[in-house]
C-alpha cells in the first residue's frame, strides 16, 4: 500500500529531497499534488507529475491525502498545518515546527481535537555523526557524560542568510535554522530535566536575524550540554566533543560514521599520607587520589544504520498502526520552548531557569 502525500509549498527541500525521497523503493508514498503562490514553482510540480494549485482551500477540498507536508517559510507554518488537520489531513511540516511555542502549542491543540496526526521534519535525528554519538554514550563508551559540545561550523567565508531565512517576520535565523536541528539532537538524547539555559545569539554579518548562536544547557544531573552553529568560523572546531568519566569522544565531521576514542585503560587509586598539625602535635591521613595509568585509542564502527528516509518510513508504520512515532509533538514543544529561553537569555545576559 502507498499513502498519497501533498505538498503545500514547492520549493527546493520540498521539489528536491522530499519528492526524491517518497519515490524511493522502500518508501510506500505517492506524491500526488502541490500548493505553491510562485507560478515556475508550480510550472516545476506539475513537469514532475504532480496536479498544481495556486489556492490553498482548493489544494485541501479537492485533495484525497493520508499525509499533507508543510514546506512553506516558517511563518506559515502553524497556520497551514492546522488548516490541512481541520480539513480532514495528517500533517507533517518542516523544521521548525513554527516561530515560537504558542504556534506548536496551537498546531498540537488542533491535532488533538482533530484527532489527526502531527509531527515535524526532524530528519537530523538519523544523520550518521549523531546517530553514533547517541550510541557509544548508550553503550557506555567513555561512562557517564558530564559535557557534550555540538557544533556546525562553515570555514567558508560569511554564511549568507538568503532569502526568507534571512527575514526576521519569516521566522529567519541561524537559531531556527540549523540550531533546531542541532538542540533536537541533545534533546532527543539527553531526557533529563533541564536546569538552565544560557545562549549568546547575535547577528555578524546579517541584517536582521543572527547567524551566529551558543546555547549552553545545564541539566538537573549536572551534565552541560553545548549547541554552537556559526556562519563564519575559518578555523572550525570539531562537529562534537563528548567526555565521560571513563574517557572521551571527537568526531570531527558531520556526516561522518565513525567517532575516535580515547579511553581509560586501567587506573589505580593511589594513597599519601598527609600531615595535619592539631595542638602541636604531627597526625597522619591517608588522601585518595585517582590517577589513572593508560589510555586506549580506537574508532567505533562505522556502520551506524538509519538514513533519512527512515522518518518516512516510521510514518507509513504509524499510519498502519503499527509503529510509535518517533519525531513526538511534545518533544518538538520542548525544544521550541528551549530556543525561546536562549533568545531571552541572550537578550536579558542571564542564565534562565527552565
Amino acid at each position: 500500500m502507498s499513502y498519497k502525500v501533498g505538498f503545500m509549498g514547492f520549493g527546493g527541500m520540498i521539489s528536491g529531497y522530499h519528492l526524491g525521497t517518497i519515490r524511493r523503493e522502500d518508501v510506500p508514498f505517492e506524491a500526488v499534488a502541490a500548493f505553491d503562490i510562485d507560478p515556475e514553482r508550480r510550472a516545476d510540480a506539475e513537469a514532475k507529475g504532480l496536479i498544481a494549485y495556486d489556492d490553498p482551500d482548493r489544494f485541501l477540498s479537492e485533495g484525497k491525502y493520508d499525509l499533507v507536508v508543510v514546506g512553506t517559510s516558517n511563518n506559515y507554518h502553524c497556520e497551514l498545518a492546522c488548516r490541512a488537520m481541520e480539513a480532514g489531513f495528517n500533517v507533517m511540516t518542516e523544521k521548525p515546527a513554527a516561530r515560537n511555542s504558542a504556534e506548536v502549542a496551537r498546531m498540537i491543540e488542533t491535532s488533538e481535537r482533530t484527532g489527526k496526526l502531527f509531527t515535524v521534519h526532524q530528519n537530523r535525528r538519523w544523520d550518521p555523526d549523531f546517530l553514533k554519538v547517541r550510541q557509544a554514550i548508550a553503550d557506555g563508551c567513555i561512562g557517564k557524560p558530564y559535557m557534550i559540545e555540538s557544533r556546525i561550523h562553515s570555514a567558508n567565508g560569511a554564511g549568507d542568510m538568503y532569502g526568507w531565512r534571512g527575514m526576521k517576520d519569516h521566522g529567519g535565523g541561524m537559531l531556527l535554522d540549523w540550531g533546531v536541528h542541532m538542540l533536537d539532537q541533545i534533546l532527543y538524547m539527553i531526557e533529563e530535566p533541564i536546569r538552565t539555559v544560557y545562549a549568546n545569539v547575535f547577528p555578524l554579518w546579517s541584517e536582521e536575524v543572527d547567524d551566529y548562536a551558543k546555547v549552553v544547557i545545564t541539566f538537573e544531573s549536572g551534565l552541560c550540554a553545548q549547541m554552537e552553529v556559526a556562519t563564519y568560523a575559518p578555523i572550525p572546531l570539531p562537529r562534537w566533543m563528548v567526555w565521560g568519566d571513563r574517557g572521551a569522544l571527537t568526531m570531527q565531521d558531520i556526516g561522518s560514521p565513525a567517532a575516535h576514542v580515547r579511553r581509560i585503560k586501567q587506573d589505580t587509586t593511589a594513597y599519601e599520607k598527609v600531615k595535619a598539625f592539631e595542638d602541636y602535635e604531627v597526625h597522619f591521613r591517608e588522601q585518595s587520589r585517582h590517577r589513572i595509568q593508560e589510555f586506549e585509542e580506537f574508532d567505533t564502527d562505522r556502520s551506524p544504520g538509519g538514513g533519512w528516509h527512515s522518518l518516512y518510513q516510521n510514518l507509513a508504520g504509524v499510519l498502519a498502526g503499527k509503529e510509535e512515532l518517533i519525531v513526538k509533538p511534545a518533544q518538538v514543544l520542548r525544544c521550541m520552548k528551549v530556543i525561546e529561553a536562549a533568545f531571552r537569555s541572550s537578550e536579558e545576559g542571564i542564565a534562565v531557569r527552565f
